[in-house]
């Protein structure tokens, strides 16, 4: 049963779930449609018929200034053009179609699309309160392939102009390649998969991949520390991870390979690593084994009697409940992270506390995550319009309550001519990565 403090969420929920449930009827919205060139336009190509479907309308409530609405939350100056209606889709694994909908409480597996939504809805109001006009459709995207294809040929996303998800990468990668030929831009927020699409240039990944990880971690690295103290530590079946962690400069760091199973450090000697008068330095590019970080600490720890070392790994390490907090101080431990929260932050915390109040919950990341994407998103439309991909590269840094966002072309595979270098590029990627110390008990930004 809900207590007061989850009421309000557990009400959202039931309104999501209800809504899926109900087929949802085609609404028209007489407004000036932005221009941006591309062959055929979403809004040039004839609707396809209409299909059940899971799906949120974004309606103001009737006594309550809306969110998003068809007209500027602003006056319009007298004999200007109002202001343009963008078109979004929110594509969110709810899972609804698994649930009941009787139940007084959310289920887990809904929780990260629900938390990312609430976040949204409160970036969505903050962006018509700065007089942004926006037409918001929300679609619960299942969870089988089957019907995510399905979901594609849905009227409501042909007819979106801006993507925001799916979650899945199998899922990502499908719509992309739909996207890539409608020229409807897409934003990836949570997948950080390398080479999910090629040559999609509306194609937006927020999430760092590993690549931009390693490139965070060796640019740490060499700032600090001579390449030859430095060793990458990996399980052989894990080798090929070794290319994105090692310069690209001609230098090179040490590889130590140990077995796939077992005693992964016995026959392992880590007293070449060290050297007079200056700091071993490891690199663990893994994330899937507490065991083997675990048995890496142990060995280090053993050996390096007072001499001074610094372990850098994977932002899952802090998820690794069976690590005591004590190796991470003892080892120097630094891990890379797309996200970080500083405490600190006065905008960070009055976001929780407008959370809490609006929905009887705390966020976590994905609610932070959501409302970063939505109000990056908004905020790039209202700048630069449709066009906003192809202005991203030249920006500076970007800064959200969950972390930053810099923006870079991953190069397309192939020799491109020198002159088509700066077109010649695959996707965009947010390349920011923080790299975290464990200090005064946890992780802090150390750079």
């Amino acid at each position: 049963m809900c207590n007061w403090k989850t009421l309000v969420w557990c009400f959202l929920w039931g309104l999501f779930v209800w809504l899926a449930c109900t087929p949802a009827r085609p609404t028209t919205r007489p407004a000036p449609s932005p221009q941006r060139p591309a062959p055929s336009r979403p809004a040039d190509r004839p609707a396809a018929p209409n299909q059940p479907m899971d799906t949120i309308r974004w309606r103001p409530a009737p006594d309550a200034r809306p969110p998003i609405g068809d007209a500027p939350s602003t006056p319009v100056p007298p004999g200007s053009a109002p202001a343009p209606i963008y078109r979004l889709a929110l594509l969110l694994p709810f899972l609804a179609e698994q649930t009941d909908a009787s139940s007084p409480t959310v289920p887990d597996k809904s929780l990260p699309a629900l938390q990312f939504y609430a976040g949204a809805q409160l970036a969505l109001q903050r962006l018509s309160e700065a007089g942004m006009n926006l037409e918001v459709e929300v679609l619960d995207t299942r969870l089988s392939d089957a019907d995510f294809q399905r979901l594609l040929d849905h009227p409501r996303l042909q007819r979106a102009q801006v993507i925001i998800g799916p979650m899945r990468s199998t899922h990502v990668s499908l719509l992309a390649e739909r996207t890539k030929q409608t020229r409807q831009i897409l934003l990836s927020p949570e997948s950080p998969t390398m080479g999910l699409t090629r040559q999609n240039p509306d194609f937006i990944q927020m999430m760092p991949s590993l690549r931009a990880h390693g490139a965070a971690i060796v640019q740490h690295i060499l700032a600090r520390y001579r390449p030859e103290t430095v060793s990458i530590l990996l399980r052989r079946r894990e080798a090929e991870r070794t290319a994105f962690f090692q310069p690209t400069d001609g230098r090179r760091f040490s590889e130590i390979f140990t077995p796939d199973e077992g005693n992964y450090f016995d026959k392992i000697d880590l007293e070449p690593c060290f050297r007079p008068g200056q700091t071993a330095v490891f690199v663990l590019p893994t994330w899937s084994s507490q065991d083997f970080v675990m048995a890496f600490f142990r060995k280090l720890s053993a050996v390096r009697k007072g001499r001074s070392v610094a372990v850098y790994g994977m932002p899952q390490w802090r998820q690794f409940e069976s690590i005591e907090p004590e190796y991470f101080a003892e080892l120097n431990v630094h891990i890379s992270s797309a996200a970080y929260f500083d405490p600190d932050n006065d905008a960070l915390r009055a976001f929780q506390q407008v959370f809490f109040d609006t929905y009887g919950t705390v966020p976590d990341e994905d609610a932070f995550n959501g409302y970063d994407v939505l109000m990056l998103t908004g905020q790039w439309l209202q700048r630069y319009g449709l066009s906003f991909p192809q202005r991203l590269p030249a920006e500076a840094i970007f800064s959200g309550l969950r972390g930053s966002y810099r923006f870079a072309r991953v190069p397309a595979e192939g020799p491109a001519p020198t002159e088509r270098l700066a077109s010649h590029y695959d996707y965009l990627e947010n390349t920011y990565v923080h790299i975290l110390r464990f200090q005064n008990y946890r992780f802090e930004r150390a750079w």
